[in-house]
This record gives structure tokens, sequence and C-alpha cells, in this order.
């Protein structure tokens, strides 16, 4: 079985381990203690074939039928909706959305202004005022990206999204498998149709273990990341995992920077970024995919 990526877990084991000893009178006794160990579990997706990349289309294509039947529009129409209404965004939106791009190219011709300086010639209100600019630069970056997300969210509850969310869902039934030492390997949902599968994923989700609630939440992940992504090999894919991680590491520690500066304004919620390269752009929609899919699948 070809494997697509493969990742290990941390599981706590405890097991029974005797230990000898002698008592006063130079008896030998057998002491049995429990012993709590943790012991690495092997997971894997298992590459897919073209048979069901077929099958994932042909659902894909019956979950997106269901939907619209049950009242969901489509993004076209949706979109054709907010344009009969004027656009999604109203007069208002638009001007502040305008003075915010300009407030970003003021600042940043200031910062390309004082950052020309050299910084053994600077003075100090010149220091003050490039930390200032630098600080400004990344509030009215968060602004812009949190405005453009509330536009896009006006778009999540649509057909499409729905039968993308499930589809997500149909792929982590059927490509989670787990190795043991000796190497056998087994799909960690177990079942002959979807309806059991989908039965298994449940009590997971409900009486699952430490790991078992661990292992769901890697595998909505990964899979959605490479179900948005183009990553067609092992190496692909792990080349993809490092671009996210290092992507959320600098979003974790310009948080991190922003909340140790402080400043006058409430903080706001992290928000992604924009601009990066197109793997990192593709983890920006993934990880807003990864989110709903797994809030999808919880209530299915």
């Amino acid at each position: 079985m070809k494997k697509l990526y493969e990742f290990t877990l941390k599981e706590k084991v405890t097991n029974k381990v005797e230990e000898k000893s002698t008592d006063k009178d130079g008896n030998e006794i057998t002491i049995t203690k429990d012993k709590t160990e943790e012991v690495d579990r092997v997971f894997f997706l298992k590459k897919p074939t073209r048979s069901m990349y077929d099958e994932a289309e042909l659902y894909y294509g019956v979950q997106l039928s269901e939907g619209i039947k049950a009242g969901l529009l489509t993004r076209a129409l949706l979109a054709k909706r907010f344009s009969n209404d004027g656009g999604i965004m109203s007069d208002t939106d638009k001007e502040e959305y305008a003075d915010l791009y300009l407030k970003l190219f003021e600042n940043q011709n200031e910062i390309q202004r004082l950052s020309a300086i050299k910084k053994e010639e600077r003075s100090a209100e010149q220091a003050v005022e490039l930390e200032s600019a630098t600080q400004q630069d990344g509030l009215i970056k968060k602004e812009i990206q949190e405005f453009e997300m509330a536009q896009a969210s006006l778009f999540d509850q649509t057909a499409e999204n729905r039968a993308r969310n499930r589809t997500i869902l149909w792929w982590v039934l059927s490509i989670s498998y787990s190795e043991d030492n000796e190497g056998k390997v087994e799909p960690i949902f177990k079942g002959d149709s979807l309806t059991e599968k989908l039965a298994a994923y449940d009590a997971f989700e409900e009486e699952g273990t430490e790991l078992e609630e661990q292992l769901l939440k890697k595998l909505i992940y990964y899979v959605s990341y490479w179900y948005v992504s183009s990553a067609q090999t092992p190496e692909e894919f792990k080349e993809l995992i490092d671009a996210i991680s290092e992507e959320e590491a600098k979003a974790e520690s310009e948080q991190a920077i922003d909340q140790a500066v402080g400043t006058q304004e409430e903080p706001k919620k992290p928000a992604k970024k924009r601009g990066r390269k197109k793997k990192t752009e593709q983890a920006a929609v993934a990880q807003e995919v990864s989110a709903q899919s797994e809030n999808d699948s919880s209530q299915s």
C-alpha cells in the first residue's frame, strides 16, 4: 500500500512490571507495579487511487445536489443576489476599505523613508517614529485581513462549501490507516460502508481516548490541507506541511510581539497573512477549510 503521508503520535501505556527484592528476613519477594510510559503510534494517509478520485468526485456531486435541494444557494447564485442588491460591500464599507489601503500605503512609504536612513545616523526621534510605523503596519494589515475575511464569510453557507466539507470527511474515512510495530496495517475507521465508517468516527468523537481525539484533529488537519493543495507525493506533502508549520510559527511569533509591545487599541484576533507564495496561500485557505470541516464533522 502506497503512503501519502506518515506521522506518529505519543500514547501513554500502562503495563504491569514485576520487581524482585528481599524482605528484612532475606526472603525474595516479587512486587507488581503499574508503569506508565509513552510509546509511538504510527498512522498514515493512503495514497489515493484513480478509482477513489472518481468515487470522491461523484460523492461531491451528490452532496452538492443534496445541498441545493435542501435550499442552500450556490456561490454563483449568492454572488448574483449580492450583485442585484448593490454588491457585497456597502458604500460605507467601500470607503473604509479604501481608507485602510491608503493608510497602509502612506505608512509603508514612511517606513521606507526612515529605513533608508542608516541606523547609526538616525536620531532618537526617527528611531521612535520607525518603531511606531512598523507597529502600525502590522495593525493596519490585520484590519484589512479581518475586513476581507468578514466579506468572504458571507459565502460560507453555500452548497459548494457543504459539499466540499462533506467530501473532506469522506477522504478522512477512506484513506486513514494505522500501522503496528510488526508492520500490520489496518484502517482506522472500520466498516464495509460509509455509514459504518461514520459510526466508527462518531464513536471516536464521543467515547474516544486522548490519543483518538488528537488523532481525529490531525487527520482532518492533514486531509484538509491536502485537499486544497496539489501535493501528490510524500515529498510534496511534507514540503506543504513544513511550509504550514513555518507560517503558523511566524503568526504566533508576530502575535507574541504585538502582545509584548502593547497598544492602546483593543487586541484583535490574529488573521492570516496575504501576499505569500502559492503554498502559503494554499495553507491559509486550507486552514479555514480545516476549521470548517472539523466543525461540520462534529455535527454529522
